[in-house]
């Protein structure tokens, strides 16, 4: 087996309350399945700078790797400004996109963060041999970039240079439930598509109907989300049934696993939405890794997965009702849950193994092929490092706040480049 150089975040240079949680979670997902599979791994773990790349080179300096894997989004964008030549996976771990169109306008920056956006994801799709995603839609998504970039020619008409990788099980302690009551958990960001009102009124549901039923709330906002959070604070100030809320906040990995092994059910609730219809949940596996009942909304293709293999209860989206109704049932039905528990082993075991997930990796990475880089269009948005991005800022900026407004960007941008060039 050949060395690999895995470019992402293994947690020590950001955290999860900062909005990176998803990638630290692939990171260590890819780095032990690759090692599982006898690869020698070096893990290059950075937040993103102008000063990334020059590190990623150094790294490749120092050993023979055979081909570089980078988990999305600033990793994989800092491994394909590094310019190697090494047959290069990129893992885009969700619909940057989507995620950003709703996290609104920042104040007199009107689109700015969507440019960003499209040149990180124009940056990925215009050097990536090979790509993956958490779910299968996300990857038909991407066929379809590659196709409007010009990527895909004569010579890769037999090849789908895109796979599904979902959150695949790991080993982790079953969960044994509260010593009393019924416990139902929400672990992960407070992000812009999660459904805090759907899910807070579905618990006063219940809760008004099942005495002995608490909810336990880990994490917390991330950047660009922050009044998701801060709405969900504030109704529960104004409930009668605040006693039975525990918000944790963000905790540490042992809090956490014991908050798990304690819950009976878990939940999440989105809005629906492109990100919502594209992205991944992948907190989820993590709790049927565990045995734990999933309670969610329709949409994400994890809440059909869960349907269909009988490993939780999926209900109509903004339907507190329907939500709360899945938690009464789930609450008074132990053969039910006993039902559920069964399906998720059955997929811990099958589908869900870390072999079954991680093959199409383990595959390329065996025997690199490169995809065909002459792409026949242009971007729509140009890298980040480029001038004719920048100047795309300073016309957007100037259209909007004024010429004094671009002239800052601008001095703002050369004094970094100056500072990055004497690093």
């Amino acid at each position: 087996m050949g060395s690999i150089l895995l470019v992402g975040n293994d947690g020590s240079v950001t955290n999860a309350s900062q909005g990176t949680g998803a990638c630290i979670a692939r990171t260590d997902r890819f780095r032990t399945a690759l090692r599982s599979a006898g690869f020698s791994v070096d893990v290059c773990s950075i937040a993103g700078g102008l000063s990334s790349p020059r590190d990623i080179n150094v790294i490749l300096g120092k050993r023979d790797y055979s081909c570089v894997v980078a988990i999305s989004p600033h990793p994989a964008e800092m491994a394909v400004l590094c310019r190697t030549d090494l047959p290069l996976w990129i893992d885009i771990n969700g619909m940057h996109p989507a995620e950003i169109h709703l996290s609104g306008e920042l104040e007199n920056e009107p689109r700015l963060e969507m440019l960003r956006m499209l040149a990180l994801e124009n940056s990925l799709l215009s050097r990536g041999d090979m790509f993956s995603a958490p779910s299968e839609r996300q990857t038909h998504a991407i066929m379809g970039e590659l196709y409007l970039l010009g990527r895909m020619d004569g010579a890769s008409k037999s090849r789908v240079p895109a796979r599904a990788i979902p959150h695949c099980a790991v080993d982790a302690p079953l969960s044994t439930g509260p010593d009393k009551g019924f416990s139902i958990i929400s672990t992960g960001s407070f992000n812009s598509w999660f459904d805090g009102n759907t899910l807070f009124d579905a618990l006063e549901y219940a809760m008004n109907r099942n005495g002995e039923i608490f909810f336990t709330a880990t994490g917390g906002s991330v950047p660009f989300a922050e009044e998701q959070y801060n709405s969900f604070l504030q109704r529960l100030s104004g409930s009668r049934f605040k006693d039975k809320f525990r918000i944790a906040g963000w905790v540490s990995k042992e809090e956490l696993d014991q908050i798990q092994k304690t819950a009976s059910v878990a939940v999440y609730a989105d809005i629906p939405c492109g990100e919502t219809l594209l992205g991944a949940r992948t907190r989820v596996l993590d709790w049927v890794s565990r045995g734990i009942p999933v309670v969610c909304t329709r949409g994400a293709e994890i809440s059909r997965v869960i349907s269909d293999s009988g490993m939780g209860i999926a209900v109509p989206s903004e339907d507190s009702v329907a939500m709360g109704k899945a938690f009464l049932k789930l609450s008074s039905e132990p053969n039910t849950v006993e039902e559920i528990k069964n399906s998720q082993k059955l997929w811990r075991n099958g589908a869900g193994t870390m072999d079954s997930v991680f093959k199409p990796l383990i595959d390329w990475c065996t025997d690199p092929i490169i995809l065909p880089r002459n792409q026949l269009c242009k971007a729509t948005v140009p890298r980040v490092s480029s001038r004719n991005y920048r100047r795309m800022v300073l016309k957007e900026i100037s259209s909007v706040a004024g010429k004094g407004k671009a002239f800052g960007f601008l001095l703002k941008s050369l004094k970094e480049k100056i500072r990055n060039r004497k690093d």
